[in-house]
């Protein structure tokens, strides 16, 4: 997945505007600005590409997450950037998941809900099933999503490769059209293997290697090694970045918070630092607070 989401980043910051036709429509009347990752402080918001839309002098964050196929262990981290970032942006967001390979029996999720005994919240969330945008990627309306074609097909032709350099070749901008070659190579190597891709791409290889994706995508084996190294520090700096995202949440709810309270947050373990990041839509008091950093951290435990 990896070499996917670099390849959907890349046409999110190549192309952003396709991306808003997809969802609204070429006709839409609305307004757009981009948000850079060092805009959004917390690592645990930052997600493949966060719009700022105006319609109709009203302002909405969009966040769109793009995902392979759906996996319910994601929702809540989803539900959780749906929250903090509205406490953040002081704006409504929308959490938007893009789903780019088409498979058998999926069952799309369309929100993620939290149950206790007879209350339940729900958080909804917007997906995107772009193989059902197939034809309009291929008449050219949506050219630059070619790269993605292939995804769409259990057992993929090699031939949709020849109507995806066509499809790019059409982009006007050479420096766009070079990235957006670079990445239709990245996810037909997942789709048809290396040298199917060498076979089809002999004339481009050159000309791509001057490209940044395609340099970092050489760079990757050498890099995969001292990555793994720092995967330990990287688990516990995501760790951190939820706790920082709850403490300004209770701080924008509460105000000061009690240290007592601020220490049995510290201790709480992933699992039950995941559940209170999502009880905290119904926590409303200080008092509440208190009863479920006393009690409801224990039940995952107990029950």
């Amino acid at each position: 997945m990896q070499d996917i989401d670099r390849a959907f980043k890349t046409i999110l910051a190549l192309t952003p505007n396709c991306f808003l036709d997809l969802l609204f429509g070429r006709k839409r009347k609305i307004h757009f600005k981009e948000i850079a990752d060092p805009q959004i402080n917390l690592p645990e918001l930052r997600g493949d590409k966060v719009l700022l839309v105006k319609d109709k002098r009203k302002t909405y964050a969009v966040f769109l997450e793009a995902m392979l196929h759906p996996k319910q262990s994601e929702l809540p981290v989803f539900a959780l950037k749906a929250l903090g970032m509205q406490y953040l942006l002081k704006v409504p967001t929308l959490v938007t998941i893009v789903y780019l390979e088409k498979k058998k029996h999926a069952v799309f999720p369309e929100g993620y809900e939290i149950r206790l005994g007879a209350l339940s919240n729900q958080i909804r969330l917007a997906s995107v099933l772009l193989w059902e945008y197939e034809a309009r990627i291929l008449s050219g309306e949506l050219k630059e999503l070619a790269p993605f074609v292939p995804l769409f097909h259990i057992k993929p032709d090699p031939h949709l490769i020849v109507a995806q350099k066509e499809l790019l070749q059409r982009v006007p901008d050479p420096n766009v059209r070079a990235d957006l070659l670079a990445t239709a190579m990245i996810v037909d190597i997942r789709s048809f293997g290396v040298e199917v891709v060498r076979t089809h791409f002999q004339k481009e290889i050159h000309m791509l290697k001057r490209t940044s994706i395609v340099e970092d995508w050489l760079k990757e084996s050498f890099q995969k090694g001292r990555l793994e190294g720092k995967l330990e520090g990287r688990l516990e700096g995501e760790r951190q970045g939820r706790l920082s995202l709850v403490h300004k949440i209770l701080k924008q709810k509460f105000g000061r918070i009690p240290a007592e309270l601020q220490n049995r947050l510290q201790k709480l373990d992933d699992e039950d630092l995941e559940r209170f990041s999502l009880a905290l839509l119904n926590i409303n008091t200080l008092k509440e607070l208190n009863m479920w950093l006393r009690n409801g951290a224990s039940t995952s435990h107990n029950g």
